[in-house]
């Protein structure tokens, strides 16, 4: 008879992508997921598979809370160039009030396993196409009402909204500086 699960997928979720996304990969020790969850190795190893799939799930895992906030801060604008303003405009505001210097468990793993691990690269250009068909359809909604100029490039503009959000949030570890990330995040919306 198969044992039953009896721990929450989800928080353990939860504690391990905030450990990853603290330490990294590399950084980041089979003791250390043991600690963090609570659970044993062989309970980690049935549940989840190596560190690597763990790993891999967590990114998932943030992909979709990244993808709630991102609908929440759309949910509140009033037209497509809004989204967009309202969406860095809410991430300016994590920043500033956020803890620690973090940055972004995506961009983090970018600079740590996108040119080792071709799965992670994989998943990472997955995540970039649909970030920029999101910012490029709407874009090209915005030249439609007149919001951003028709002359403009939709996939061009969404590619440098998506490299500037990734700078930002890099931007970030290092800088919180309430005025910096004002100025940068009004240099970025001041392109629409």
């Amino acid at each position: 008879m198969p044992k039953s699960v009896l721990f929450d997928r989800e928080e353990v979720l939860r504690k391990v992508t905030t450990l990853f996304w603290e330490k990294g990969y590399h950084g980041t020790s089979m003791q250390d997921l043991v600690d963090a969850t609570g659970l044993n190795r062989s309970s980690i190893y049935n549940s989840f598979g190596d560190k690597f799939q763990l790993y891999e799930e967590s990114l998932k895992y943030y992909q979709g809370l990244q993808s709630e906030l991102v609908n929440s801060y759309f949910a509140q604008a009033q037209s497509p160039k809004q989204s967009i303003i309202s969406l860095f405009e809410g991430i300016r505001d994590e920043i500033i009030k956020g803890p620690g210097e973090k940055g972004c468990f995506l961009s983090n793993c970018t600079t740590e396993l996108s040119h080792s691990e071709p799965r992670i690269h994989d998943f990472l250009v997955k995540n970039k196409e649909r970030m920029t068909r999101m910012f490029s359809a709407l874009i090209q909604k915005a030249q439609q009402t007149g919001e951003i100029a028709s002359s403009k490039n939709a996939r061009h503009l969404a590619l440098y909204l998506f490299s500037s959000l990734q700078g930002l949030r890099v931007t970030s570890m290092l800088d919180k500086k309430r005025s910096d990330i004002q100025g940068i995040t009004d240099q970025i919306l001041s392109v629409l």
